[in-house]
């Protein structure tokens, strides 16, 4: 039996005011995404440049220049995870859920975790992952100087014993149609790979290999890599970050629209049956009529 015409015209008022919603939340998304793309891809050179220039560097120092390059035995492991403070962004938060209890299983030493985002810190939390700090900050208002002090912090963990390696877990921005959970290691710093691909970026970065280099360094190659070490390292998370930002809009974007697409799914199928009861409705009070002037006949 069909339902009552005013019942339905009710679900489909209903239905258009959500679709209001989720078209608005949509264009939100889509503009934070321009923007957050526009920085991510603006960090990019920098970050990679000076990728470079430390390999560069460090292929000419000795072993013992700094303990950040320094290899350790691997006992505990410190991951610094950005999630996101909201949801109703499909699969972002639960992949990156994923992928941390991959860490978590894929290890052999101690693991503990550092989170950004109050959405993510509360969805490890749930699946039981050992969550030893979560920072208050809002993962899409940090600016480069927060970042900056957050992993100053964690290299003062790093150098004062407490972790012996240290991590980055997020979603990298690989383009507008592709995103992927990646681990990254910031310490101890390993001069072999810092010229190769990284798990985030999933590109070559264009630079040169260490051996080739042949330029003057004023003062000395010590100085400069002691004084670049930190920057590299504080770009590197800032990068992350951006890129884990880029990626959650573009994952909010892409559920808004389905979202969207589904209400123009649910309206056109209650607008037909709305049709069709309508026309019982009249069928049936036409139906009575005629009966009625019969009956008078």
């Amino acid at each position: 039996m069909a339902k009552g015409t005013k019942e339905l015209a009710a679900r489909i008022t209903g239905v258009k005011n959500i679709q209001k919603i989720t078209r608005a939340m949509e264009m939100v998304a889509t503009q934070k995404l321009k923007r957050l793309q526009g920085r991510a891809e603006s960090a990019g050179p920098y970050s990679r440049k000076i990728q470079e220039m430390v390999a560069r560097l460090s292929a000419s120092v000795r072993d013992d220049l700094s303990p950040l390059l320094g290899k350790r035995e691997l006992t505990r492991t410190m991951n610094l995870v950005v999630g996101a403070d909201k949801g109703l962004c499909g699969s972002y938060n639960a992949n990156l859920v994923r992928k941390v209890q991959e860490v978590v299983a894929g290890s052999g030493n101690e693991q503990v975790f550092h989170v950004l985002g109050s959405k993510g810190d509360r969805m490890l939390r749930a699946k039981g992952v050992p969550v030893e700090a979560a920072y208050e900050d809002v993962v899409e208002k940090l600016d480069f100087i927060r970042v900056r002090n957050i992993t100053r912090g964690l290299v003062k963990s790093f150098l004062d014993g407490e972790t012996d390696e240290l991590r980055v877990v997020y979603t990298a921005f690989i383009s507008a149609g592709r995103q992927r959970t990646a681990t990254v290691r910031l310490l101890p710093i390993e001069r072999d790979s810092l010229l190769e691909t990284g798990e985030a970026a999933g590109q070559d970065d264009g630079a040169q290999e260490p051996g080739n280099a042949d330029f003057i360094i004023e003062p000395d190659p010590e100085s400069l890599l002691k004084d670049l070490l930190p920057k590299f390292l504080e770009m590197r998370v800032y990068s992350a970050i951006l890129e884990s930002l880029a990626s959650e809009f573009t994952a909010r974007r892409n559920a808004m629209k389905q979202a969207t697409d589904a209400a123009d799914d649910m309206i056109n199928a209650l607008t037909r049956e709305y049709n069709r009861a309508r026309q019982e409705s009249i069928t049936s009070e036409l139906l009575e009529v005629s009966a009625g002037a019969e009956a008078l006949k």
